[in-house]
């Protein structure tokens, strides 16, 4: 099901079955998804359990940097304009705090106004651009947000 949320809302450079595996499986990070509940037609209810995922979130820690990147993060079509992506982003912002992560970094498309808004909404601010980033040569956005870490005692 996320590899169809994927499908559904990148044209190019897409995560394979491949790299969700990877990534929930054994890379350095965590993969957080919302799921529509059994009985729940409104599909704004983002949880650890459910029947159906509607959205998620890659975000990698990597050795060397303070930083966590946010490398994919999508919501399906029918589900958006329902606060799901600002509910997993700070769900993904908490998990980033909680491993003691200085901040986010994450690329977003130059011409994906909607992310950018929600970014920038979010208090992400650009920092970088790379021009032909994507595979149609599309430039990225680089965005930031730094986080105050959660010590154990208030996360």
């Amino acid at each position: 099901m996320l590899l169809a949320i994927e499908e559904q809302s990148f044209a190019t450079d897409r995560m394979t079955r491949r790299n969700f595996r990877y990534a929930i499986l054994k890379a350095k990070g965590v993969v957080l998804v919302a799921e529509r509940q059994a009985g729940d037609r409104s599909g704004d209810c983002p949880s650890d359990i459910g029947n159906r995922p509607v959205a998620y979130g890659v975000l990698g820690f990597h050795a060397g940097t303070p930083f966590a990147r946010l490398t994919s993060f999508a919501v399906e079509s029918d589900s958006r304009g329902r606060g799901i992506a600002r509910r997993l982003l700070s769900a993904l912002e908490d998990a980033a705090a909680a491993h003691g992560c200085a901040g986010i970094r994450l690329e977003v498309r130059a011409d994906n106004a909607v992310a950018i808004a929600l970014y920038t909404a979010a208090g992400y601010r650009r920092f970088a651009v790379y021009p032909a980033y994507y595979e149609d040569d599309m430039a990225a956005l680089r965005l930031e947000k730094p986080l105050a870490a959660l010590s154990p005692a208030t996360s």
